[in-house]
This record gives C-alpha cells, structure tokens and sequence, in this order.
C-alpha cells in the first residue's frame, strides 16, 4: 500500500529514516512484486515528487539509488527504464570506484558538523568509510592534505580555502572531487553551493519590507559565504532602488567584540543605521551589544540578521540566514550515488537555497529609518 507524506511522519519507527529511503524502498517494493515490469517506462520525477509530497531532490535521491542497484536505468531527455527481471534473484550491486572517502574542511562549524554526521551515515551504507581533516584556511597544509587524500583513491568532499584555484584545478584534472561551499566558474568538477547572493537578496527585502532604507552590511573573516553575501547584499539594494554606501560596510575578525566595534565605527559615520545584515550569527551577536549598549532595542528599535542558523541565533532569538547542511548532505549524496551508478561525475554546479529563520531581531513592530 502506498503512503503519502503526511502518513509517513506518523510512524515513529520511520522517523529515523530519510525520506528519500523510505520512497526508494516503497518503489523498490513496487518494482519487485511485478507492477512495474522490464521495459517498462518508470513514472517521471514530477510525478513521483507530487506522489509522495516532496522535492525533486528527494525524488532524484531515491532514483539514484534504484540505479545504483540495478533497477532502473534513466535516460537524459527521454525518461526512466525498468530494467529488473524477476527472474534475477537480486538486482545487481554496482560497486564503489573509491576506496573511502575523505572530508576535508576549513573549520568545523555547526553546519559542517551537520554535514559530517549525515555524510558518514550515509557513506557507511555504502560501504565508504569516510576520513575527515580541517585545513583552517592554510593554502599549504590544504594542499598537503588533498595530494595526501587524491593521491589514496579516495572519493575528496573538499571545502577549499579563501584562494584555492590551483587546488581546484588539480581536483579537475583527478575527476575524484567534489568541492563544497566554494565555486569554480566555469565548474571543472561537481560542485556544491549555497546559494547566498540569493538568500542576502531576500534578506534585503525582507528588511526593506519593514520599513527600512539604509541597511549595512558586517561581513566576518575572508571566505566564500561572505563574498556571496555581500555580493547578494549589493544586488539587494539595487533592487530596492536604494544607492550603495561605504560608510554602511565593515568588516569584522571573528567573534563578537570585533562586531561590535564594527557597528559603533558604522554609527559613527552613519548615526540613523538601524538595520544590519551580517555574514556570520557571531557578527550579529557583536551588533546586538552594540545597539542594545547605545539604548536599542533589537527587533523593536532596530533589525538585525546573521548567518548559520547556529545554536548561538537560536539562544539569543536572531534571525538567521540558514545554509541548510541536511540539504548540502543530501545534494553531496545524490552526485556520488550518481558517480557510482555511471561511472563518472556530473560536471555542473548544484545549489541549494538558504532559509530565512525569523526570531526576535527582526520584527514587523518596530520604528523604521
């Protein structure tokens, strides 16, 4: 009997499962008992997403592993074959091209964190055991560590450092890599991105949509997140017809003290900024002392967004641009089951979309500037 979306929260024996699991094995099940037979053409993923309440990534998730067993075969631009016989006693296992796979970070924030746990859940059941390494943004122990990990025959998830190019052309050329919250343009391997310039466009206009006209920008330490943010930062206000002004952007070291300094030098020259979107929740932490030290009050008197959706945005009620690491995880698990099912990697980009968490530092009661 099928299921639907709903039905399938329900049963707290699933509720450890990903959704994605639980369609595969629904139309694995199908597919065994006959109804869908050899030949046959496999319903489309349109169909399949507005089956089972979900996303196409979900739907793409489930597909990819049915491939990966030798169930179906897709076939770009035409549809998705049968390809099980009854008459097999199993579907056929394609086996991994790697013999493990190595993590390798800039640092392990909360969403990273996320990121590995799903990732070595998933991999185990893969029979991929999975390493994980921090560079910290040092361009000669990155290097190290990724000519130490290519050179095993190990599947690389790389988060490259600030500058990392001549990496990222060497992942091109060993085809073993995946790159995570960085960006090759053009992509010469699969690459996963969040895609901020468009989450700190709806930043702006949310805020703009209270009622504000002069919003700054605090960024963090040099990285990728932040050079989208402020990239989707200026797009903002363009679109808003609002004019970009220096004196409104400052950068920030990490922690919250360095914020805050950053925000009393942007009131200095700017003393009627009340808005402020920040490139990381440590920043905006930093932003909130500020104004609430100089008598404003956040989400009242003035608005305030981070970035992480971290525990720290979650204590202190900021709202927080989300980078969505179960979606980064899951993105990552559909190019390698891919990989595995075909033998080679998609070369393109895959982006997924960050989510505005709203909390108490941004609210429709307040006193716009």
């Amino acid at each position: 009997m099928g299921f639907n979306g709903t039905q399938m929260s329900q049963d707290p024996a699933e509720s450890n499962q990903y959704l994605y699991e639980r369609i595969y094995l629904e139309l694995r099940e199908e597919i065994r008992s006959g109804k869908y037979r050899k030949g046959d053409w496999f319903p489309p993923e349109r169909v399949l997403k507005d089956r089972f309440a979900t996303t196409h990534l979900t739907v793409r998730n489930a597909l990819a592993k049915l491939v990966l067993e030798g169930y179906i075969e897709r076939y770009s631009g035409k549809g998705t074959l049968v390809i099980y016989s009854r008459d097999n006693a199993v579907a056929s296992q394609r086996g991994s091209h790697f013999v493990s796979g190595h993590l390798l970070l800039r640092h392990m924030d909360e969403t990273n964190a996320t990121i590995l746990e799903t990732l070595e859940r998933q991999l185990r059941g893969l029979d991929l055991p999975l390493r994980i390494s921090l560079h910290h943004d040092d361009a000669l122990l990155e290097a190290a560590l990724y000519g130490q990990a290519a050179g095993s025959g190990s599947l690389v998830i790389l988060e490259p450092a600030a500058s990392s190019q001549s990496i990222l052309h060497k992942a091109a050329e060993l085809q073993n890599t995946i790159v995570v919250r960085g960006l090759q343009d053009p992509p010469r391997c699969p690459q996963v991105i969040v895609d901020d310039v468009k989450g700190a466009r709806e930043a702006v206009r949310y805020i703009c949509d209270l009622g504000y006209r002069m919003i700054s920008f605090v960024s963090g330490e040099p990285c990728f997140a932040a050079e989208q943010l402020r990239k989707g930062y200026e797009e903002g206000l363009a679109a808003e017809g609002l004019k970009l002004n220096v004196a409104l952007q400052a950068g920030a070291a990490a922690g919250v003290d360095a914020a805050a300094e950053s925000c009393r030098k942007i009131l200095d020259k700017s003393p009627d900024c009340r808005a402020f979107l920040c490139a990381t929740d440590e920043a905006a932490a930093g932003v909130m002392r500020c104004m609430s030290s100089a008598g404003f009050v956040p989400g009242r008197d003035c608005s305030v967004i981070g970035y992480g959706n971290s525990r720290l945005a979650s204590g202190m009620g900021i709202t927080s641009l989300d980078p969505g690491a179960e979606k980064i995880a899951e993105t990552i698990m559909s190019i390698v089951r891919d990989m595995m099912a075909r033998g080679s990697f998609p070369i393109e980009t895959f982006k997924t979309s960050p989510d505005l968490k709203l909390r108490t530092t941004c609210s429709r009661n307040i006193s716009p500037m």
